[in-house]
């Protein structure tokens, strides 16, 4: 009990991602926990860190973001404080007060997801993007195994920042390819060409005009693993997409943004 004490924050969290599932080493989960360890500092004694500290940083993280992504990524954390005092690291349980709020649409954007369009659409070329990184990443896993052995042989692990350096991009990419594992099993390719297309949809090229500035600009609509805003292809999950989906030619719609509400007619789709 005395010396599980004094293991520190980083060995710790060491301890606790080994004993992880695959199936739970999530990138939300991965970053959120790495995001942890740095705001407490990974050299400082995991049974010092106070109840009200670890109250104070769920209520900060809060305020930021409560996406579904969030979430997830705080309730890694709060499985790894649970873990710490059935493992004796701590004498309190500090899971108990680290208080994780879900988002109200969170629960009901999954049961849309897979409910009602079984997938994510998304074109040729952004499942093959996605089958050519994760492709990149596994041939990656022996040169990063062979940086971890030849770390961890080079001195002190708890002061080892090539050893936690490299674990870290370890599970980094494996969360990675968990990620789009399951995004590739779930995808639906769609026809990018837009050919014969009446309504927008992912694969389309549409034509908008923004009403109240009176400009027009073009866009294809894309799964969010595609998007990129500088070459005009916008996710069909962002509020602009979301505003244009299944709308035809002709029709108006209202997209709410960060920046306020913007009025847009459907000039063409093809």
């Amino acid at each position: 009990m005395d010396s599980n004490n004094e293991m520190n924050l980083l060995e710790a969290v060491g301890e606790y991602t080994v004993s992880l599932k695959d199936k739970d080493k999530s990138q939300a989960a991965i970053r959120e926990i790495n995001r942890f360890v740095k705001h407490f500092q990974g050299d400082r004694d995991l049974a010092s860190i106070t109840p009200s500290q670890i109250g104070g940083y769920a209520e900060q993280v809060a305020k930021n973001t409560m996406s579904e992504e969030a979430v997830e990524g705080l309730q890694a954390v709060r499985k790894f404080l649970a873990y710490a005092h059935k493992q004796e690291i701590t004498e309190i349980n500090l899971a108990t007060h680290f208080r994780v709020r879900k988002s109200k649409g969170s629960a009901r954007s999954r049961g849309k997801s897979v409910s009602q369009r079984g997938g994510q659409e998304m074109t040729q070329e952004g499942h093959d993007q996605l089958t050519s990184e994760k492709e990149t990443l596994e041939s990656n896993r022996v040169s990063i195994s062979e940086a971890i052995q030849t770390a961890a042989e080079d001195g002190d692990v708890r002061e080892n920042a090539p050893l936690e350096a490299a674990r870290e991009q370890q599970g980094r990419e494996e969360a990675r390819i968990k990620e789009i594992e399951g995004m590739l099993r779930s995808a639906i390719i769609v026809d990018s060409s837009g050919k014969g297309a009446k309504t927008v949809r992912v694969g389309t090229t549409i034509v908008i005009e923004d009403l109240d500035k009176k400009k027009k600009n073009k866009y294809t609509l894309v799964s969010p693993s595609e998007a990129n805003p500088l070459e005009g292809k916008i996710s069909d999950a962002s509020p602009l997409g979301k505003a244009l989906m299944g709308k035809r030619s002709g029709q108006k719609a209202v997209a709410v943004t960060p920046k306020g509400q913007t009025n847009l007619k459907i000039i063409d789709i093809n």
